[in-house]
């Protein structure tokens, strides 16, 4: 995994992000209606790892009400399309993070997830789409469970072995996706219960195989190659991809495959 050919990436699709990233968006507003339904009462300090341009922060605030929501990326960048959520601006001279808030408490802390230092105490930590970009997936579940205060719950969104199947089976690249049942057992062996798992197909069109290209590359997930699509390639990619995925209305189709995790840390008992 190119973690910096990954952060130069999605650091490029910033600002059309919000535009193309079509499924991305339908997965956050499943995710915060699920959370609803687990959710018992209000989480008070939260963590949102992954949290890009806002997608499911701005749909988790407009249903919950955190005393403190701490957000982190890998992209620094993504700071200045948070600022409706993250002002007034402060900067913590001792790390070089910089924070910002608001009310509730919002913070920003930049960095590589699976390295870098988060909070923790979290009645909750979300994760929207993201986890499929780790080097170690069953390490970051790990550290979730250290991080979460007891009964506290764990969320996140990635996508099963079937996301993007036209483009792997065209060009022979793509990642490497865990299937449910294998997520379902990480956050077992985390020590976790798991109370929601489940998963779904979601088929995007596009009028051809160039456009799912440009989406792909506004959306940042053209960090699973380094491809360069010169005349010739993009002319046999287009030609095979619209031979095997076309539809009869002269489309062509792209599919994502999310999966949908909620589980919570027991509570111990105290002798």
């Amino acid at each position: 995994m190119d973690k910096h050919l990954i952060h130069q990436r999605f650091a490029k699709s910033i600002r059309s992000y919000a535009e193309y990233a079509q499924a991305q968006s339908v997965i956050a507003s499943k995710l915060c209606s699920l959370l609803s339904s687990v959710l018992t009462k209000e989480p008070r300090k939260v963590l949102e790892v992954g949290c890009g341009t806002g997608t499911f922060t701005r749909r988790f605030l407009q249903k919950f009400h955190p005393e403190e929501l701490v957000l982190n990326d890998i992209c620094p960048e993504v700071a200045e399309t948070l600022s409706d959520l993250l002002t007034p601006a402060a900067t913590d001279t001792a790390s070089g993070c910089r924070y910002l808030s608001h009310t509730p408490l919002v913070r920003f802390v930049p960095g590589d997830a699976e390295l870098c230092p988060l909070p923790g105490d979290r009645d909750l930590i979300v994760s929207c789409s993201v986890m499929q970009w780790f080097e170690d997936p069953g390490a970051f579940i790990v550290r979730c469970r250290t991080l979460l205060r007891d009964g506290g719950c764990l969320a996140l969104t990635t996508f099963g072995p079937d996301n993007l199947q036209e483009i792997a089976s065209v060009t022979g690249t793509g990642l490497s996706y865990l299937p449910l049942e294998w997520l379902h057992g990480l956050l077992t062996d985390a020590g976790l219960r798991a109370v929601l798992a489940e998963e779904e197909h979601l088929t995007l069109s596009f009028p051809s195989p160039s456009d799912v290209l440009r989406h792909l590359k506004h959306t940042g997930v053209t960090g699973i190659t380094r491809t360069a699509w010169t005349p010739g390639r993009l002319a046999r990619f287009s030609d095979e991809y619209l031979h095997r995925f076309g539809t009869p209305e002269g489309n062509v189709t792209l599919t994502y495959h999310p999966v949908y995790l909620i589980a919570r840390c027991p509570i111990r008992e105290h002798r």
